[in-house]
């Protein structure tokens, strides 16, 4: 056995052989990961304050907007994930 375990603590019984930057290579891969998973949350959050708005907009400001009264419910019945 290479290592020994005290009380869930991990000690290697010999050098590690792994470069300093492999722990910096994967802490930056989750991050990336992270701010991913923060990006499409984002997204969605907008969707859901954009749909909600719609629903409540009166018939003026949706015609300055370009949309009729339907197109607006039809965007605001989608779910938070469609796009």
């Amino acid at each position: 056995m290479n290592s020994v375990q005290c009380i869930g603590t991990y000690r290697p019984s010999h050098k590690s052989r792994r470069t300093p930057t492999a722990p910096r290579r994967e802490l930056t891969a989750i991050g990336e990961r992270a701010a991913a998973v923060v990006e499409v949350l984002s997204v969605w959050c907008r969707r859901i304050g954009t749909r909600r708005a719609l629903r409540v907009y009166p018939d003026s400001m949706l015609a300055a907007m370009g949309l009729t009264r339907a197109q607006a419910a039809k965007e605001a019945a989608k779910p938070f994930w469609a796009a």
